[in-house]
């Protein structure tokens, strides 16, 4: 994993967590105000019913009142938990905002730090590559020169070889010659 995927998870999972909080927030409220208020007129309703003695014109009239007072109740409940669920968001939107952009700005500045560090990276191996090619041609000059200086040597000390090997025929010969010629003059001391 890069550092350009990990930035980019990184940034993804705080998007993750304030979509979430955002939700939360939009509908934790307005569902526990809607709860609140069905089971408060639910209770009221009920409450009116049962504790009431009056005649049946009476008790539905109070429970159509107690009805629409109930409904109203909910209509105003709802429409100030939706106003409040919409201040909230807009609020939660522009913390967030607020927040996440330092965030961007530094993921941003990750991403160009990495680019940069890529493209440097890649300048020192081009630069590098060319100085061992460099050197790898003066080795090869090198080798070779050494290579025709160790043949040339060779000859010479080839040459040398033979040349010393001749003189030491010809300084055989003549020392066999020389013992030859002692050999026979020893002869004659002897035979005389």
């Amino acid at each position: 994993m890069s550092i350009a995927d990990y930035i980019e998870s990184k940034a993804q999972k705080k998007q993750r967590e304030l979509k979430y909080e955002i939700w939360k927030v939009r509908n934790h409220d307005s569902r526990m105000r809607t709860q609140g208020a069905i089971v408060g007129a639910l209770a009221g309703v009920a409450a009116g019913l049962l504790l009431a003695p009056k005649s049946g014109k009476k008790l539905r009239e109070d429970i159509k009142n107690s009805i629409d007072s109930t409904v109203n109740t909910v209509k105003d409940s709802t429409s100030d938990m939706v106003e409040n669920a919409k201040e909230s968001y807009i609020d939660f939107k522009d913390r967030a905002y607020t927040e996440l952009q330092p965030i961007q700005e530094g993921i941003e500045e990750g991403i160009d730090t990495v680019k940069k560090t890529t493209e440097n990276f890649k300048e020192i191996v081009k630069e590098n590559t060319k100085d061992v090619k460099d050197e790898v041609k003066v080795i090869k000059e090198d080798a070779k020169n050494v290579k025709d200086a160790a043949k040339k040597g060779a000859k010479e000390a080839s040459e040398e070889v033979k040349e010393g090997i001749e003189e030491s025929k010809d300084v055989v010969k003549e020392t066999e010659k020389k013992a030859g010629e002692v050999r026979r003059a020893e002869d004659k001391k002897r035979n005389k």
